[in-house]
């Protein structure tokens, strides 16, 4: 009860603080093929995050090194660290505060550090991975359509994928290569 309770407050939270930011319009036409580096936030379950690989490397064939950042928890970390080589930033309990929001020591990891692009592979509304999207300096944040969407993200993706992950993520991939 109290999680669920905590869980909301820091999405609330989260909803205030980027009530008011507003993106300058942008012209999508080429925003994934002119971009030059990438964040992205993968599911915290193994399930999702091996589902998510498919993603993981379609980045990794057009962003190397430190211009390719993945996000994961720890666990989830371990796993894709054996199939990927994008910098992975970890993070566990120790990372998150009280409302399940990343702490200022986490989010000091991204000072300085500008993304063209940041990505959310959940594909439920996670208070922590959209209040990360928010913070971090980026032209454009990509998520999958989720409620409170519009205030974190500024490119939704809504797919008729049903709930097969693998196929959701695929056709991620191919919407992003359109661009």
């Amino acid at each position: 009860m109290t999680e669920t309770l905590r869980r909301q407050m820091g999405t609330r939270y989260g909803v205030l603080k980027f009530r008011f930011k507003k993106d300058a319009q942008q012209n999508l036409t080429n925003f994934y093929s002119d971009s030059q580096s990438v964040l992205a936030i993968v599911p915290d379950d193994i399930a999702s995050a091996e589902s998510a690989l498919s993603v993981i490397k379609f980045l990794g064939r057009r962003f190397r090194g430190e211009k390719r950042i993945v996000v994961a928890a720890t666990e989830t970390a371990s796993y894709l660290s054996e199939k990927t080589r994008a910098q992975i930033v970890r993070f566990d309990e120790n990372d998150l505060n009280f409302l399940y929001l990343p702490k200022k020591s986490f989010m000091s990891r991204f000072t300085g550090k500008d993304f063209d692009l940041v990505i959310d592979l959940n594909f439920g509304f996670v208070p922590f991975a959209a209040y990360l999207t928010g913070m971090v300096e980026s032209s454009y944040r990509v998520g999958f359509a989720k409620t409170n969407g519009d205030l974190f993200y500024n490119v939704q993706y809504r797919s008729a994928g049903g709930d097969n992950k693998e196929l959701l993520y695929n056709s991620l991939c191919d919407f992003l290569g359109k661009f």
